[in-house]
């Protein structure tokens, strides 16, 4: 059964309940309620008072909205977390260093010509194929539905196989659901595969109302050895599917680090009608790792742009190696 993630409704007003619109007002209630509310400062060692200590001398009543939001865009930033945003009619705060510094090892279009070629099959966000008796499956992206009857069809397909490769490469998340769906396919007995808390509290370290997910075989499965194939796109939704697959002893990572995005996050709206949204849970392999931070490989491998170039990836050949 596909266990299904609680979201938190949004939290209760910090404030009064019909606040004065102005530059400063808004800045003192986002402050106030990331500071409240968001997971990971002391994760990331971020002191959230020097930041506002820096940035608030930067707010004054009758600045431009444009100012107003370079101020908050640049406040946000710091904590380097691509579930923030800070949401206007003219543009959307965001920090994407979680991928941007990192090159992408990945590259959609060698894999289409290169690898599931002009016959591979599509059925919901799948597409798949056989490579050299081995199965491979294609995943852009968890918003991307499926049916269950999507994935029999697929397991069937890949009854008898050396084994199957996951790409979930440049996948930047979705729908949680799909992602305990998917994994559900591929692993071979049941298990705790993540423990969630919320913040609960005011207090940077005030977490409860702990969830522990355990995670069993679906009725139709893949029962054999499993590479999932990584880069730091993954992220979110992409980024729990990782850490639930690394429970599993007959799974193997390759690739790069995930991205990360460990977090639910969630949303509200300042007096002046822009939102916000950030982190408010956080989330754990059973060991008690953060996710938040990235799922590391089993085997590192990077992508050669010369051999890309050449409609060679090398994380896939690297994968097929170990069915070899």
């Amino acid at each position: 059964m596909v266990i299904s993630l609680v979201l938190m409704s949004c939290e209760k007003a910090l404030i009064d309940e019909n606040p004065q619109n102005s530059p400063t007002v808004n800045f003192d209630i986002l402050w106030n309620t990331v500071d409240q509310k968001y997971s990971f400062f002391t994760l990331k060692n971020i002191n959230w008072d020097s930041i506002r200590q820096h940035y608030e001398p930067m707010v004054f009543d009758g600045m431009t909205d444009e100012a107003l939001f370079a101020v908050l865009d640049s406040m946000l930033y710091h904590l380097e977390d691509g579930h923030v945003n800070l949401i206007s009619p003219f543009n959307l705060s965001r920090n994407w260093q979680w991928y941007l510094n990192f090159p992408d090892n990945f590259d959609e279009d060698v894999v289409e010509r290169f690898y599931l070629g002009d016959d591979y099959r599509i059925a919901g966000g799948l597409k798949y194929t056989i490579i050299d008796s081995v199965g491979y499956l294609y995943f852009e992206s968890f918003s991307n539905g499926f049916t269950t009857e999507n994935l029999d069809r697929m397991i069937d397909y890949f009854a008898g196989l050396k084994g199957v490769i996951i790409d979930v490469r440049s996948n930047g998340g979705g729908s949680l659901n799909n992602s305990f769906a998917l994994a559900q396919r591929f692993i071979n007995e049941k298990k705790q595969v993540l423990v969630s808390f919320e913040k609960t509290g005011p207090g940077h370290n005030e977490f409860g109302n702990g969830l522990s997910y355990s995670l069993s075989p679906a009725s139709k499965v893949f029962d054999g050895s499993v590479v999932l194939l990584t880069n730091r796109r993954c992220y979110s939704a992409t980024n729990a599917f990782t850490a639930i697959m690394s429970n599993f002893e007959n799974v193997t990572i390759i690739g790069d680090q995930t991205g990360g995005g460990g977090g639910i996050p969630i949303d509200n709206e300042l007096p002046n009608s822009w939102r916000y949204r950030f982190s408010a849970t956080a989330m754990f392999l059973p060991n008690s790792y953060n996710i938040e931070l990235g799922i590391p490989p089993d085997i590192f491998q990077a992508a050669s742009e010369p051999r890309l170039a050449l409609g060679i990836d090398d994380i896939i050949e690297r994968a097929l190696q170990e069915f070899n």
